[in-house]
């Protein structure tokens, strides 16, 4: 619906001519009665005679005071009810040239879930696997390893898109297990330090036939010349020894070892490592050691043991090196009954 044509206040207290359609150039002051607008000119006709009646007609009719479309108008109602006030349907939308109403903001879209970082969650395991590796002696080394890892890898995910809980908890796990891992580090170098106070004895010797009159030996291997004292981890095959008489009892940490030109009666043929398990005893770990050195004596020295007039015997762990130190080796002894000053190794006799 439009608004009909005629005098309107455009909104700046003046009044001006609205054809139905759009405003026009025509203003007045709104304190003049309205009129209408100017029309073409007409040729001029020929005065004429009015009639009286007519201009008192004329003088009848006075133009009914303006009344803009806006103005209040009169609603059906009970008797004496105050009129309600009723716009032109250009009211609605603002009057004729007035500004349109501004739009209603949108409603602000929600805000995206974050994702969870992926590069994150891998930092977190790794850090919690290098704990785990850090904390255990033998592999501790690799645990160290794996902890910087982790740390870097929860450090680079912070960087990235995707929630930041799992590079923080990541880098906090790896701080954690540092400080853990260092603990259990003094710990365990405390323990060893215990232990190498308190040597284990190693190895135990066989009984070993008795020297002839033409071999003597000692009972202190410190007295032997160029003698230097070797512990068992750190024999070899070919490594030669003089006669030193132990107590059978008596548990040996190291033996005294000679260059082969010096005099000297014993040489390590043959190192074993008996199999894995629990200890079996004495007595059952001597037998397998026994076995395990006569089948390499005949390869050493050129002929069987049968028809040799050399002789061998083993140094066996100890019960509590086998429990403490894991230790499985066995040293096959081949010696003379008399000096020699060259290795017993292809003598054939």
């Amino acid at each position: 619906m439009t608004t009909p044509a005629g005098w309107y206040d455009d909104g700046s207290g003046i009044l001006r001519w609205w054809d139905g359609q759009q405003w026009t150039a025509h203003v007045r002051t709104a304190q003049v009665a309205p009129e209408a607008p100017p029309a073409a000119v007409a040729p001029e006709a020929p005065a004429t005679a009015v009639a009286p009646e007519a201009v008192a007609s004329s003088a009848a009719a006075e133009p009914e005071p303006f009344v803009p479309p806006y103005a209040v108008q009169a609603q059906v109602g009970y008797p004496g009810a105050a009129s309600a006030p009723a716009y032109p349907a250009a009211a609605v939308t603002g009057y004729p040239g007035a500004a349109p109403s501004p739009a209603p903001a949108p409603a602000p879209a929600p805000a995206p879930a974050r994702r969870i970082s992926v590069l994150g969650i891998i930092g977190l395991a790794v850090a919690v696997l290098g704990v785990v590796l850090a904390c255990v002696p033998p592999i501790a080394t690799v645990g160290w390893i794996v902890l910087g890892l982790g740390f870097l890898t929860s450090l680079v995910s912070l960087f990235l898109r995707g929630a930041k809980w799992p590079g923080i908890t990541g880098m906090g796990v790896t701080v954690f297990g540092t400080v853990l891992a260092l603990g259990v580090s003094l710990l365990a170098l405390g323990i060893d330090s215990t232990v190498g106070a308190d040597p284990v004895p190693v190895a135990t010797p066989s009984e070993r036939p008795p020297a002839d009159d033409s071999t003597e030996g000692t009972t202190d291997p410190s007295e032997i010349e160029g003698a230097e004292m070797v512990p068992f981890a750190e024999l070899a095959v070919g490594d030669c020894m003089p006669l030193v008489e132990y107590d059978p009892d008596e548990e040996i940490f190291e033996l005294p070892v000679v260059p082969c030109d010096q005099p000297h009666t014993d040489e390590v043929f043959f190192i074993h490592q008996v199999p894995d398990g629990d200890f079996p005893g004495d007595d059952a770990l001597y037998d397998l050691a026994w076995d395990a050195c006569l089948a390499e004596f005949e390869g050493f020295v050129g002929l069987s043991y049968e028809q040799s007039e050399l002789d061998f015997y083993p140094y066996t762990p100890t019960k509590s090196s086998w429990m403490r130190w894991r230790d499985r080796t066995v040293h096959c002894i081949i010696f003379s009954y008399d000096d020699v000053t060259t290795s017993l190794k292809g003598a054939a006799r």
